[in-house]
């Protein structure tokens, strides 16, 4: 594998230079600064890009374009580098040592994969987060938490992989195209490793590469539970039919119901706690499903309760 053959991706949000240890650490393990690009979505209207780190070029967006358009604006600036495979990372992702190299190995080694990961564990912790995804029957999405039995290659067939670290090959991006923008933030990623299956692609995980993940839904309760609402309708009908969109409509009406009820034993203090995130939560779940059906994509609406650390989309 030569520098010239691989491209890294690492998604930058706001002007906490939270990326920053996740750069030096891939430097520090020999991927060359050429290689390495800083997507920058801004968190205000206005803020500066962040100052390049060892030599690594910086890509800033003009306004907070989520995941999925973020991604694709460095996806396209590899291929014009004319890339292998590209190394996509979130800010926040911290992979261990070795496991780049594991994966870079496992991609050389099984070609008939289109995209791998590292098995999950929670920032900080031994904790596994997750060994990959899974679609149920009725299209929803769930992770893998226990070490599964890997192939004699030490990879686990998956459905789906965590966006905050994968490895795709170009050909496939060039074959199935990138993430679909119109879902901004949350499921683009199992709708991508949907479509890179369905063209004859494996999507695994290298159970020996491990990266460490802070997930962020309890920063953002309610734009979380409106863009995994929102998109995992879509998703639910793309992977299994019109019917899974009936099934996930009912599921939502009974999530909403509940966060209320969670909501009111906390006003009435028969629970400890607060009622913000509850109903923050049953307002983005009950607006994503409404958007769903309205057909109103891209980032959710600014007016949400719970938009916590999201901005300037």
């Amino acid at each position: 594998m030569t520098a010239e053959s691989l491209g890294v991706v690492v998604l930058a949000y706001g002007g906490g230079d939270q990326h920053a240890p996740l750069v030096e650490a891939l430097l520090g393990e020999d991927i060359p600064p050429s290689s390495v690009l800083i997507v920058h979505n801004p968190a205000q209207r206005g803020e500066p890009a962040p100052q390049p780190i060892g030599g690594c070029q910086v890509l800033q967006a003009q306004r907070n374009l989520g995941y999925a358009g973020g991604m694709n604006l460095g996806i396209e600036r590899m291929r014009r580098r004319r890339v292998d495979l590209v190394l996509l990372l979130t800010h926040d992702a911290r992979l261990r040592p070795g496991a780049t190299q594991m994966l870079l190995e496992a991609a050389v080694r099984l070609p008939g994969y289109g995209v791998v990961a590292p098995a999950l564990v929670l920032a900080g912790s031994e904790t596994p987060f997750s060994f990959g995804g899974f679609t149920r029957a009725t299209g929803t999405n769930g992770h893998v938490r226990e070490r599964p039995t890997p192939t004699a290659e030490g990879v686990f067939d998956c459905d789906w992989v965590d966006g905050g670290t994968m490895l795709i090959r170009m050909p496939v991006l060039d074959r199935v195209g990138g993430f679909d923008e119109r879902f901004w933030g949350y499921c683009e990623e199992a709708e991508f490793c949907l479509r890179v299956r369905r063209a004859g692609s494996g999507v695994g995980v290298v159970l020996d590469a491990v990266a460490e993940q802070a997930p962020g839904g309890a920063k953002r309760p309610g734009a979380w539970a409106y863009l995994l609402t929102r998109n995992g309708t879509e998703y639910a009908r793309r992977a299994v039919g019109l019917r899974a969109v009936f099934v996930v409509t009912l599921r939502t009406a009974w999530l909403v119901a509940f966060e209320l009820l969670r909501a009111l034993v906390r006003i009435t203090r028969l629970r400890p706690g607060g009622a913000a995130e509850p109903l923050a939560v049953a307002v983005g779940t009950a607006r994503g499903s409404l958007d769903y059906f309205r057909g109103h994509w891209g980032p959710p609406p600014a007016d949400l309760p719970g938009m916590g650390d999201l901005h300037n989309a």
